[in-house]
C-alpha cells in the first residue's frame, strides 16, 4: 500500500498547544495506548505448554485417521511421518496411535515451554523498547474526532510525508474480525504438526499494527521505532515510556479546528501558528446539515 502524501494527527487542545509550542510529536510505547483489546506488556496466554502438547497429540491422531489429510509442509518431519503412517495403516485405532505418539513426542513439553517463554519475552521487549507515532490518512473520521480530539473540541494537524524527518516509514493498521492474541494453542499446534508455520518472534510487530474492524474508519497509520534498552531513559514507570521527537516545521501543512472548539482556544492556537508556522493553512470544521459528516472552510489568521 502506497504511503499517503499527508497524514493527520488528531489532538486535544492541550496536546496541540504542546505540539506547536515545542515543535515535537509524542512517540509512545504501545503499553500506553488506551485500547481495551490490545495485547498488554504482560500478556495472559490462557494456556501453557502442557495444553499445547495435549492438543498437538489429538491433532496428530486426528490427521492419521481423518478421511482427507489437511494440506501442509511436505518437508515437515511430523507431517511427513503422519503421511507415511496413513499410507502404511500403521495404527489400528486412535487409542493405539495416541499411546504411541505420546511416547514418541515425550520430549516436546520442555521445548514448548521454552518456545512460549521466548515469545512472551520477545513481546515484553518489543513493548518496552518500541515507540510509536499514531496518525490517520483522513481528517473526516467522526469516531477519531470524538475519541482523540475532545469530541470535536480539539483539532487535526496535517503533516506531509515526503522527505519527512519525523514521519518515516509509516505502516497501515490492519482491521480484522478475529481478536488478536500473542499466540494461540491452534497456531502453535498447526506449526508443530506442519500444517501452517506460526508467525514467530519476527511477526510480533504486526500485532501492534492490528485493530478490530469496528475502528476501520480511523484509517490509522503507525510509525514504529525500535530502540536498544540503553537508548531509552524512561525507567521502570510505564507512564514514562514515551519520547517527544522534533519535527521539521515545514512538515506541518494545515490545521483543522473542531467545530466545537471554544473560540478562546482557537485564538490561542492561531497565535502560536502565526509566530512559528506562518505557512500553515487553517480550516474550521462544520457539520453537514443532513448527514453525520464534516466539511471544512478556510479561515484567515
Amino acid at each position: 500500500m502506497a504511503t499517503p502524501e499527508s497524514l493527520y494527527k488528531y489532538a486535544t487542545t492541550d496536546q496541540a498547544e504542546t505540539i506547536l509550542a515545542t515543535n515535537k510529536l509524542r512517540w509512545s510505547s504501545p503499553e500506553l495506548f488506551d485500547e481495551p483489546w490490545a495485547i498488554k506488556l504482560d500478556p495472559k496466554l490462557g494456556f501453557d505448554h502442557l495444553a499445547i502438547n495435549k492438543a498437538m497429540l489429538k491433532t496428530a491422531v486426528s490427521m492419521i485417521f481423518t478421511r482427507d489429510m489437511p494440506s501442509g509442509n511436505l518437508e515437515h518431519p511430523l507431517y511427513k511421518a503422519i503421511r507415511r503412517w496413513r499410507s502404511e495403516d500403521r495404527f489400528h485405532d486412535e487409542l493405539e496411535a495416541f499411546g504411541a505418539l505420546s511416547e514418541l513426542l515425550a520430549p516436546t513439553p520442555d521445548t514448548l515451554q521454552q518456545r512460549l517463554h521466548d515469545i512472551v519475552a520477545a513481546w515484553k521487549n518489543l513493548v518496552a523498547n518500541s515507540r510509536i507515532l499514531c496518525l490517520s490518512e483522513t481528517n473526516r473520521d467522526i469516531h477519531s474526532w470524538a475519541c482523540y480530539a475532545e469530541n470535536h473540541r480539539g483539532l487535526a494537524l496535517k503533516f506531509g510525508t515526503d522527505d519527512s524527518v519525523c514521519i518515516t516509514d509509516p505502516k497501515p493498521v490492519s482491521y480484522v474480525n478475529q481478536r488478536c492474541h500473542l499466540t494461540t494453542v491452534k497456531e502453535q499446534v498447526d506449526d508443530l504438526v506442519g500444517i501452517k508455520r506460526a508467525a514467530g518472534i519476527n511477526g510480533l510487530e504486526q500485532k501492534i499494527l492490528t485493530k478490530n474492524k469496528y475502528s476501520a474508519s480511523e484509517k490509522e497509520w503507525r510509525c514504529i521505532r525500535h530502540y536498544a534498552e540503553e537508548e531509552l531513559d524512561c525507567g521502570e514507570d510505564v507512564e514514562d515510556w514515551y519520547l517527544d521527537e522534533k519535527f521539521d516545521p515545514a512538515e506541518l501543512q494545515a490545521i483543522y479546528f473542531g467545530f466545537l472548539m471554544p473560540m478562546v482556544s482557537r485564538k490561542k492556537i492561531i497565535q502560536l501558528v502565526k509566530s512559528k508556522y506562518p505557512h500553515v493553512v487553517l480550516y474550521a470544521a462544520y457539520p453537514l446539515e443532513h448527514q453525520y459528516d464534516l466539511d471544512f472552510e478556510k479561515i484567515s489568521c
